[in-house]
């Protein structure tokens, strides 16, 4: 429910901002928003797909997909569910600063989520012996991943991180949900003694993620690579750090666009 305090304040704050008028529309992409099922796949990203991430840099480079990540056989006993919106949409235009976009992700949270058909939630492991067998037989050939993936200088550099997608949520489709209803456009109106505002929910992820048994929603490793000493070589590793603030990955993911 939204309540006429939370209406006031966002008002409140778009005519502070001096961008509102009565009738605008406030377009906000959903590309990339995280759920509790994980960011929504709008790149076609797979389960494997890795990414270096600086973080002083602000920036994400997609490295191409790790192999061994076979997509499973899907149980379809669970029909469908829903996934909460929890945050990361992108504010468009002269909308897009800090107090605009808490509010509209407060609109979002309270109107809307995301209905999976089929969903069957995939948590891959051995993540770190999969990444093994695909850098060792390179190494031994003279192969370059080493040196695609930047491995050497993520190494000395403490703000670079390789950014895994490992737990994947497959299902037929994803669908957005307003008030409860489906809105294949995506959106809602918020009117209040006069003024009219519309939130325009976009984002591929309202449409174009469909098809049996494909990848709808991810989570992600956060790693950091090391050289490990193993009889008398270094060889490539990498560890995974919990807790990093990961509130920047859809903004970034969305730079970064579609797998190719």
């Amino acid at each position: 429910m939204i309540t006429p305090l939370r209406l006031l304040s966002l008002l409140a704050i778009l005519s502070l901002s001096g961008c509102f008028k009565s009738g605008q529309t406030i377009p906000i992409n959903l590309d990339f928003s995280h759920t509790n099922y994980g960011f929504i796949n709008s790149g076609g990203y797979k389960a494997g797909s890795l990414f270096l991430w600086d973080q002083d840099q602000n920036t994400l480079s997609y490295l191409g997909d790790v192999p061994g990540f076979d997509v499973p056989d899907h149980p379809r006993d669970k029909t469908s569910d829903a996934a909460s919106y929890s945050g990361g949409v992108d504010l468009g235009g002269e909308f897009g600063n800090p107090a605009i976009k808490l509010h509209a992700d407060a609109l979002i949270r309270s109107r809307s989520s995301f209905e999976i058909a089929y969903p069957n939630r995939v948590s891959y492991n051995r993540v770190y012996t999969r990444l093994s067998d695909y850098l060792t037989p390179d190494i031994k050939e003279g192969g370059a991943l080493l040196d695609e993936w930047g491995f050497a200088e993520a190494v000395n550099n403490p703000t670079q991180y390789y950014v895994l997608v490992r737990d994947v949520t497959y299902g037929d489709g994803i669908t957005l949900l307003v008030d409860g209803d489906t809105k294949v456009g995506g959106g809602f109106r918020v009117p209040l003694k006069g003024f009219d505002v519309a939130i325009e929910l976009q984002g591929r992820g309202l449409q174009a993620i469909q098809g049996e048994n494909t990848e709808v929603a991810f989570a992600v490793y956060v790693m950091r690579p090391y050289w490990k000493d193993s009889g008398g070589s270094q060889n490539p590793a990498f560890r995974v750090r919990r807790g990093i603030d990961i509130s920047d990955l859809p903004a970034l993911l969305r730079k970064v666009g579609q797998s190719s």
